[in-house]
């Protein structure tokens, strides 16, 4: 999937479908097929910025990689593997899914999520009383249910206590034990018209009724707070694993807070000390983070209970170990751009998207130009029967279903089409009231589902953007399945081609030399001192530990590591030799190092380096490959006009 992932990310930056009038000036044919400078323009304009390689600037650089890409395309082609029905099948899901982001009403949608956002800055605390009455509920029902939830409410604008007129009136079961208080919620945690109504009522006041899926509601906000922002910290860590017990690693966390709190930099120990190394190596610093962002609460409130500026906690245990906690910095909440892709994934599942969805769909009416059928609504509400609930219905013979129903350009729809929906849809009808209000519904549905249906089918017709997107991704999909097959399954399938590269090779995959090492660390001038004296007299590492760290106070923290020539840890220009010693020394902390052993450079086994030797390996068959193409497809270059392009696209 990495593979796939990033040959669709170059060829998205690199290539794109043009659809416009393509200019006359042929920049290269390839097997006399022309490709034209109007295209390599756009294309090298459009994405020239996104390029990281500086190579890939220089235009004779980048016609090569475009070149390169036209060649493989036409050989997939040739190979007929547009034809695959592996292919057919996975280009169409993607249109499919691709599909989807086009069947919206991009306004409506945008304006939501930026509510949802300044929303989720903030949280209510309300209670309500819920009178419940189905959506699809009879004229009779539904105006019984409003009158009651307008009764309930004048008794609290009256001055009724919420809680009692809850306990009375509400069919909430939860109001039994909570009468009618929801506690604290922010943005997508209740349906959308009743987080409406709650950040739209002031604190202390009572909405008017409203209704959801459920029934009439009314809410009485209680309170509103803004919500907490974001850490930075950073953190040192003891992990327990198969090499330290739990107490081990308590003992260890205890032995670096006394460091601590005898002024060593925290830094300076996260960087010497910590067990996780993706943060070690930036003094502990964790990237920030929210509320429920980690998978240890107990983690984050040690981390939000900091108050000060490099204040730092007590240790804490959690399930990976033990850690020593440094407030960095504190932020407020995310910003919108930061939160836009999740905050627009949560609208679309929310059900507020009925609000886009209804937008788009009246967006479509007005450029199809349709309206309702009302002759035919009342044609079949009277042709349905009075068993129609009760018994399977089948569409009658009537010249009447013959009638058009509404036209989409060239394609009808006629009776006979809204027939046989309400036929497929007959045993939907038992949530609704009566006959009537469910041809409504199935009318509404019906021309909505027929009108996107519509829309989706002729997409690359009249949408540019869309049908660009599905060009790249069309080309793209053949790229892979033809680098599939003949670059990166070679590799996996010749062994003995991949050996026979490595021992050709092998030169280029060198280890470095390497020490081990013993480190002794201490904020104490003296404590080194003395372990230094104590080595030079050839004293163990467990006889040198007695000796300067006695009782429960630890002075001097042990380690023995492996380090590679150049390591940043080690100081400029040092020269290795056994039993060599050096000092490093970062604000009050001083660090002995002594090189217990020189670990030489030497050539890195096959299995050791094989990722390495396989990337290398697939480029060295597709550079031989690309060779064999250009000859079997000849690329000729117009040099007049790649000047011109040159000229035009010069910055």
């Amino acid at each position: 999937m990495y593979k796939k992932g990033l040959l669709f990310f170059l060829g998205s930056i690199l290539f794109t479908l043009v659809n416009a009038q393509q200019s006359k000036d042929v920049l290269f044919t390839i097997d006399e097929s022309p490709v034209y400078i109007s295209e390599f323009k756009r294309v090298y304009l459009k994405n020239i910025d996104l390029v990281k390689d500086k190579s890939q600037k220089n235009i004779d650089e980048y016609l090569n990689l475009f070149i390169n890409y036209k060649l493989k395309l036409k050989e997939a082609k040739h190979l007929g593997l547009d034809k695959k029905q592996a292919y057919l099948e996975e280009l169409e899901g993607y249109r499919k899914q691709l599909a989807k982001g086009y069947l919206t009403d991009t306004r409506t949608s945008d304006a939501l999520i930026r509510q949802a956002y300044d929303r989720s800055l903030e949280q209510v605390n309300a209670s309500h009383i819920l009178i419940m009455v189905k959506p699809n509920a009879s004229a009779k029902d539904t105006i019984a249910a409003y009158q009651k939830i307008i009764e309930a409410r004048n008794k609290v604008v009256n001055g009724e206590p919420f809680d009692v007129v809850a306990k009375a009136y509400s069919q909430d079961p939860s109001v039994a034990k909570n009468n009618g208080n929801l506690g604290w919620f922010s943005a997508f945690r209740m349906v959308y018209p009743f987080e409406e109504a709650a950040y739209e009522t002031k604190v202390g006041e009572i909405s008017e009724p409203f209704r959801t899926q459920f029934g009439y509601h009314v809410v009485k906000v209680n309170g509103r707070e803004k919500k907490l922002g974001e850490v930075t910290v950073a953190h040192i860590m003891v992990a327990i694993n198969d090499n330290r017990t739990s107490e081990e690693a308590k003992k260890r966390i205890k032995e670096i807070n006394q460091q601590l709190q005898q002024g060593v930099s925290f830094a300076s120990l996260a960087k010497q000390y910590s067990d996780d190394p993706s943060t070690a190596i930036e003094g502990g610093k964790i990237r920030r983070f929210g509320q429920g962002a980690l998978n240890s609460e107990k983690f984050e409130k040690t981390a939000f209970a900091l108050e000060k500026k490099g204040e730092i906690s007590a240790p804490i245990q959690t399930k990976y170990g033990w850690h020593i906690i440094q407030l960095i910095e504190k932020h407020p909440l995310k910003s919108f751009e930061e939160q836009k892709n999740e905050l627009t994934k949560k609208v679309k599942r929310d059900s507020r998207s009925k609000l886009v969805t209804t937008s788009f769909l009246n967006s479509l009416k007005k450029k199809y130009t349709i309206t309702k059928n009302e002759k035919a609504v009342a044609y079949f509400k009277e042709i349905l029967p009075a068993t129609f609930s009760k018994e399977e219905w089948n569409v009658p013979e009537d010249k009447n279903l013959k009638k058009e129903l509404f036209s989409l350009k060239k394609e009808k729809y006629s009776y006979k089409d809204f027939a046989e929906f309400l036929k497929s849809n007959q045993m939907r009808i038992e949530g609704y009231s009566d006959i009537s209000a469910f041809v409504e519904e199935m009318y509404t549905r019906f021309e909505s589902q027929t009108l996107l249906r519509y829309y989706e089918e002729h997409l690359e017709e009249d949408n540019k953007d869309f049908a660009n997107v599905i060009g790249e991704y069309r080309d793209g999909l053949l790229l892979f399945d033809l680098m599939e097959s003949k670059i990166w399954n070679v590799s996996k399938t010749d062994s003995i081609g991949l050996k026979k590269y490595y021992e050709v090779q092998k030169d280029k995959y060198t280890q470095n030399e390497a020490y081990k090492v013993l480190k002794a660390s201490s904020s104490k001038q003296e404590a080194i001192s003395k372990v230094e004296k104590l080595l030079k007299k050839k004293k163990s590492i467990k006889e040198i530990k007695n000796e300067v760290n006695k009782g429960d106070i630890a002075l001097v923290l042990f380690s023995e590591e492996e380090l590679a020539k150049g390591d940043a840890i080690l100081p400029k220009n040092f020269s290795a030799e056994k039993g060599k010693i050096v000092f490093l020394e970062e604000e009050n902390f001083k660090t002995l190092i002594m090189v217990k052993e020189i670990l030489p450079s030497r050539i890195k086994t096959f299995e050791e380096t094989k990722g390495e030797v396989i990337n290398d390996f697939q480029e060295s068959i597709e550079n031989k490959w690309l060779d064999h193409l250009r000859v079997k497809y000849p690329v000729k270059v117009n040099e007049k006009t790649l000047k011109k392009a040159k000229k035009e696209l010069s910055i």
